[in-house]
């Protein structure tokens, strides 16, 4: 082993380790472990902030007077505030909706379903609780006696709702980025995942199989020291080509639909559906935290690490090297 080797052996609690990953075998010597940084979310955490603006605009926005006085700014802010207004919640939930459908399309990190689901319930609670206000108010016409057991909807909900699913957000966030573990031996490099103790995987990539390693450290990860690490083998390992256009669009939404369902219907749930889940096609390297050492501090360093550690056991002839010769 190499004396940059031996420096990162002497820093690992070699016996926690081993705890963490029993899948560690007797035969293997840990040298690292990590897991994504807090400031590898910063996108989630910062969609999270822009969802409680969101909110915010809305409680502000009803009962603010627009600003007095010329130019261009207080022209815009007298618009948003007209439009927040006269919309109201119906304004809201476009906003949310056109929201949730930009970060869909886009195909950033948090274009994942959990994500547009959490926007998509965003936007409609608002939405289903002045819905119930409307049907209690069509029944006491009709006679038929139904009572909203939510109170009176007011622009006031708008700041605890925003709060609370903002906060949410960024709860699972934190639950999400400490769910991973990487572990990197003399021999493999490990990748554990549980989430919430229902999501789990593990698998580990011996170093012979290793066909090419990547670290793509952002604009973002170069200023504050963390990035991901690729690494890919032969049978397709840290690949992933993403082709997520109509595959599941107006046909497949116009049959699921019950039977009976007015030809209209139909094509109206299928162009909404459409709408929603409609991407921009891209082919990139594996990104989910599951497959990748991701957002890791120090990600050059590491990449040399595993180099390092590829030379040692395969060395120069691309043979693997035998215990006795690593030692």
């Amino acid at each position: 082993m190499t004396e940059y080797i031996d420096s990162y052996r002497a820093k690992i609690n070699e016996a926690s380790t081993r705890s963490d990953f029993p899948e560690i075998t007797d035969s293997e010597t840990p040298v690292w472990r990590g897991n994504p940084s807090m400031l590898s979310m910063a996108d989630k955490y910062i969609l999270a902030v822009l969802v409680f603006l969101v909110h915010l605009l809305f409680f502000i926005g009803d009962p603010a007077d627009a600003p007095e006085g010329e130019g261009q700014v207080n022209a815009i802010i007298g618009i948003i505030f007209f439009l927040v207004d006269k919309t109201g919640v119906m304004g809201f939930v476009v906003v949310m909706l056109v929201l949730t459908k930009v970060n869909h399309y886009a195909n950033f990190s948090t274009s994942g379903n959990w994500t547009s689901t959490w926007l998509m319930l965003c936007a409609l609670i608002p939405f289903a609780w002045k819905a119930l206000e409307i049907i209690s108010w069509a029944s006491g016409i009709a006679g038929t006696e139904f009572d909203n057991p939510l109170p009176a909807w007011q622009y006031v909900w708008f700041l605890p709702l925003g709060a609370v699913m903002a906060g949410l957000m960024a709860l699972l966030t934190l639950f999400y980025q400490r769910s991973f573990q990487y572990a990197i031996t003399d021999r493999r490099v490990h990748i554990r995942k549980n989430f919430m103790h229902f999501d789990s995987s593990v698998h580990g990539i011996a170093f012979q199989k290793i066909e090419n390693l990547k670290a793509d450290p952002t604009l973002l990860g170069r200023l504050l020291g963390f990035g991901n690490v690729h690494v890919v083998t032969g049978s397709g390992v840290g690949l992933q080509v993403e082709s997520l256009g109509m595959s599941v669009g107006a046909g497949a939404v116009g049959d699921a639909a019950p039977a009976g369902t007015p030809v209209g219907v139909k094509k109206v749930l299928s162009m909404l559906f459409g709408f929603i889940t409609k991407q921009r096609q891209r082919t990139v390297l594996n990104q989910d935290p599951a497959d990748c050492l991701y957002g890791i501090r120090n990600p050059m360093k590491i990449y040399r690490l595993i180099n390092e550690l590829m030379d040692a056991n395969i060395g120069p002839t691309g043979q693997a090297v035998p215990d006795s010769e690593q030692a």
